[in-house]
C-alpha cells in the first residue's frame, strides 16, 4: 500500500480508507473562519474529501457523482440511501462521524504505535549484535544490553524506580514472580516535582492483582491511565535507561537500554500512548475524593452545561433548555474547559467523562 504527502500537507494511503493525520502545510481554509467540528474534519482527512463531506452535509442529499463519494463511504462518512429505483449519496450525521473517525485513528495510531517499537527493539538488537562481534578492546561503551538472567530481570523491574530523580513511565503486565506493587519512594529529588506515570490495559485492571497494585500506586501518589493497545512492558527512568520486556511478563528476557537516542525515541513514544490514554480513577481513593471535591467547585449551571455540551448540544439549544442567553451559556462553557485544562469544548467535554464528572 503506498501514500505519499498531499498539496494540504495530508498524508494520504491508496487504498484501504485509512484515516491519516493533516499536518496543514498551506491550508486553503484559515482556520478562524472554521468551526471547531470543521477543523477537526480537516485535520484528519485530505481536503478534498473534507469538501465533499460538508458539501454533502448542506446539500442533505445528492446523486452518486465519482470517486471522492466512494471514499466517503469507505470512510463511513456518507451511506448509499436506495429508493424506488434511484441511489442517492446521505451524510453520516456529524457527530457519528466523528466518533467514528477518532476510533479509525485510534487503531490507526496503535497500528504505528506497534510498528514503531519493533523497529527500535530491532535497532537496538542490531546495535547489539555489532558490538558483540567487536574486540573487548574496540567497544567504547555498552548502549544497549540483553538481559536473560531471571534475578537480575526482576531486580531491574522492582528497584530501578527508586533510582528516579525526576521522571518515571512504565507500562504494566503481569508477572507471576512479582509479590509485591512496584511504589516509588522519591528521595534526592533533583527536581522541583517528580513524575511517576503508568499505563497499563482494561484487562490488567480488572485482575484483582492488578487493581490492587493500581490502587497501591494510586494512593502512592504515581497517575496511572488504561489504553487498550500496549506495546510490551517497559521501564524509562529520566533520560537514563530504560527496560523493554522481550516477553509478554518480562520476566525471562528484556532489554537494557542506554543510549539517549534510543531512550529518546521511547519517551516520545510513551508520551503519544500517555496523551491518548484514559486516567484511571477507582471508588475510595484518594483520586475520586479530589474529583468531588473539584466537582463542588463548579456551579450547579455550569455543572447542568457541562451536560449538555457532552449529550452534543449546540450553544442555542443550552441556552434555550436552561433558559439563559448563548452569551451566559459561551461563558459558562469557557470556565469548565479553564476548570479541566481543555483547549476546545471537545475535549472538555470528553475530559470531563473520563474524570468522572458527569456521574
Amino acid at each position: 500500500m503506498a501514500s505519499g504527502l498531499d498539496a494540504t500537507g495530508s498524508v494520504a494511503e491508496c487504498a484501504g480508507g485509512t484515516v491519516v493525520a493533516n499536518i496543514g502545510l498551506g491550508q486553503i481554509h484559515p482556520s478562524s473562519e472554521l468551526s471547531e467540528h470543521e477543523r477537526l474534519f480537516r485535520d484528519l482527512l485530505p481536503e478534498p474529501v473534507a469538501d465533499s463531506y460538508f458539501e454533502l452535509l448542506g446539500l442533505g442529499q445528492r446523486p452518486v457523482q465519482d470517486a471522492i463519494d466512494d471514499e466517503l463511504v469507505t470512510r463511513q462518512l456518507a451511506y448509499l440511501h436506495r429508493s424506488h429505483g434511484s441511489v442517492t449519496l446521505r451524510p453520516v450525521d456529524p457527530l457519528i462521524a466523528t466518533t467514528g473517525l477518532l476510533t479509525q485513528v485510534q487503531r490507526e495510531l496503535g497500528r504505528q504505535q506497534d510498528r514503531l517499537l519493533q523497529g527500535y527493539v530491532a535497532a537496538a538488537e542490531l546495535h547489539q549484535r555489532q558490538l558483540h562481534d567487536k574486540r573487548p578492546g574496540e567497544v567504547p561503551s555498552v548502549l544497549t544490553q540483553l538481559l536473560t538472567d531471571r534475578d537480575e530481570i526482576a531486580e531491574r523491574w522492582t528497584t530501578s524506580i527508586h533510582t528516579t530523580q525526576c521522571t518515571y513511565r512504565s507500562i504494566a503486565a503481569h508477572d507471576p514472580t512479582q509479590t509485591a506493587p512496584i511504589l516509588p519512594s522519591p528521595l534526592n529529588s533533583q527536581c522541583d516535582s517528580m513524575k511517576f506515570r503508568e499505563l497499563c490495559t482494561p484487562e490488567f485492571l480488572a485482575d484483582p492483582r492488578g487493581k490492587a497494585a493500581v490502587r497501591a500506586a494510586i494512593e502512592a501518589g504515581v497517575d496511572v491511565r488504561t489504553a487498550h493497545v500496549l506495546p510490551a512492558r517497559m521501564i524509562i527512568v529520566d533520560d537514563h535507561f530504560a527496560v523493554i520486556g522481550l516477553v509478554p511478563a518480562g520476566d525471562s528476557g528484556a532489554l537494557l537500554v542506554r543510549s539517549s537516542v534510543l531512550i529518546a525515541a521511547l519517551t516520545q513514544y510513551y508520551d503519544q500512548l500517555w496523551a491518548s490514554a484514559t486516567p484511571v480513577v477507582l471508588p475510595g481513593s484518594i483520586e475520586v475524593s479530589r474529583t468531588r471535591r473539584a466537582m463542588k467547585s463548579l456551579g450547579a449551571t455550569e455543572r447542568e452545561v457541562l451536560t449538555l455540551l457532552v449529550h452534543g448540544l449546540k450553544d442555542e439549544a443550552i441556552a434555550r433548555h436552561l433558559s439563559i442567553s448563548v452569551r451566559t451559556v459561551r461563558r459558562h462553557i469557557a470556565t469548565v474547559m479553564e476548570f479541566v485544562d481543555a483547549p476546545t469544548r471537545f475535549a472538555a467535554g470528553a475530559a470531563a467523562q473520563r474524570l468522572g464528572l458527569l456521574s
